[in-house]
């Protein structure tokens, strides 16, 4: 492997990451890796430092924290490589959700996933686009949106255990189903909606398994829309989100397009790999990228 760069967050997985990087680069060095390291030091520098990174000619770039490094990462990686396939994406992942590694054999144990840097295959895997952001495990709009806002709130949990909190402070205080307009390649869905859930990988939210049989090189995304629940409907859907077994039950509606178009009635937010891209909007188009970025996975 030619040399590579190590982009990490510190402050990921609440601050674990800045206390175990002197470990990572031990192992790094004594598995003969040959590799610079940076630390980012405020929200979007990763991206910055991924697309320079390319810029400089490393072919691979390693995270090191969770899907927010990543997201970050591969949006650097994704701006260098215009319409080509991006350089090589390598992950340590010591974030708090972790969801995107899931679809991947990487380990989540340190030591093993430092290996895997050297040994893991590399996969070719596709990326969806939302406007100029670009995203690899999922993004959507509706509840699961207004989830992801209100978690930003909760400091001291961190995975699952936050966004179940975020659940119930949603659920209590700003829930609501505005009526919206779903078109998946040409076809059209109008209903009340709950939520619209726009995957390339399987799992989200730290544990959410909101479109468990998404494929990430399928050249599609996998979509879950759920109609209009009341809140005692939701909590009875939330345990079959976490265990994927949701896709059959009838207030959710699983399908799979290479387009999606959202069209809502009442502003919303948007996230993207678990990070806010829109606040408040009623208009989201996203499209499948086929095979545009490698991972070490």
């Amino acid at each position: 492997m030619d040399r590579i760069k190590v982009i990490a967050n510190p402050c990921a997985g609440r601050g674990s990451v800045g206390t175990r990087l002197a470990r990572i680069e031990e192992i790094l060095q004594e598995q003969g890796t040959a590799y610079d390291l940076v630390r980012t030091t405020r929200p979007g520098e990763a991206t910055e430092l991924a697309r320079q990174a390319r810029v400089e000619g490393y072919e691979t770039v390693v995270a090191v924290g969770g899907d927010g490094t990543v997201h970050e990462i591969v949006n650097g990686l994704l701006q260098a490589a215009g319409d080509s396939v991006a350089g090589t994406l390598g992950i340590i992942p010591l974030g708090s959700g972790n969801d995107f590694v899931k679809v991947f054999d990487i380990p989540t144990n340190l030591v093993a996933a430092c290996r895997y840097l050297l040994h893991g295959k590399v996969r070719l895997v596709d990326v969806g686009r939302l406007d100029d952001v670009f995203f690899v495990n999922s993004a959507g709009t509706g509840f699961d949106a207004m989830v992801a806002l209100e978690s930003r709130k909760i400091k001291r949990l961190t995975g699952l255990p936050r966004y179940l909190v975020a659940v119930l402070r949603t659920l209590l205080l700003k829930y609501r189903t505005p009526a919206a307009t779903v078109t998946l390649d040409g076809q059209v869905i109008r209903q009340r909606i709950t939520l619209t859930s726009i995957g390339l990988g399987r799992c989200a939210g730290g544990g959410f398994w909101l479109t468990p049989d998404a494929i990430c090189d399928d050249g599609l995304f996998d979509v879950a829309i759920a109609r209009d629940l009341g809140r005692l409907a939701i909590l009875a859907l939330v345990p079959h989100v976490m265990r994927g077994t949701h896709v059959d039950k009838e207030p959710v509606t699983m399908a799979r397009a290479r387009h999606v178009l959202v069209e809502l009635a009442e502003p919303l937010p948007v996230y993207a790999d678990g990070e806010i891209i829109y606040e408040a909007t009623q208009r989201l188009e996203l499209e499948v990228l086929p095979g545009r970025l490698r991972v070490i996975g």
